[in-house]
């Protein structure tokens, strides 16, 4: 069932997943304000938040293809194709540069590193996919025990403190 975000308690130290990002920039109809209020929380530095640049890559392709499909009125299976036909589409784009931008701005630390061949060992012991393992990865690596996010799946994680909007 996971924690609520909003009882988290201040200069707690958390892991914020793509999800968390995405429903505020979206003004996500449940979760939007819930998140936006969140990261708002973490840029006065209440929180102190983490998250890594696979993350903000997550955030960036899915604000990328949301964009492609509202501006060309195209499916988002068929956004791929779209852009690989017309690169220059890129180039009109404007909300997803916007929203980098804010989320570049946020007093977010970017955990990076190699994370070979623990994310594998993680996956297996968890049964996660291949990108909320690396996330777990990460978080153990730097010694994270919160996360910030709406995925159910973390918390397979025993030692993972699940914190949803």
């Amino acid at each position: 069932m996971g924690l609520k975000l909003r009882e988290l308690p201040a200069n707690e130290e958390i892991f914020i997943d793509a999800n968390i990002f995405l429903y505020s920039a979206f003004k996500h109809p449940v979760f939007g304000n819930k998140c936006k209020n969140f990261l708002i929380g973490v840029e006065k530095g209440e929180i102190i938040g983490y998250t890594s640049d696979f993350v903000r890559n997550e955030v960036f392709h899915k604000l990328m293809i949301a964009e492609v499909v509202k501006k060309f009125g195209i499916a988002a299976k068929q956004v791929v194709r779209f852009v690989k036909k017309k690169p220059e589409v890129i180039a009109e784009l404007e909300t997803v540069w916007t929203e980098m931008e804010i989320i570049k701005g946020f007093n977010i630390s970017i955990l990076n590193g190699s994370l070979f061949p623990d994310f594998i060992e993680i996956s297996k012991k968890y049964w996660l996919m291949a990108t909320d393992a690396f996330h777990v990865a990460t978080m153990k690596r730097y010694g994270i025990t919160n996360i910030a996010t709406n995925d159910p799946d973390f918390e397979r994680v025993r030692w993972l403190k699940v914190w949803k909007p």
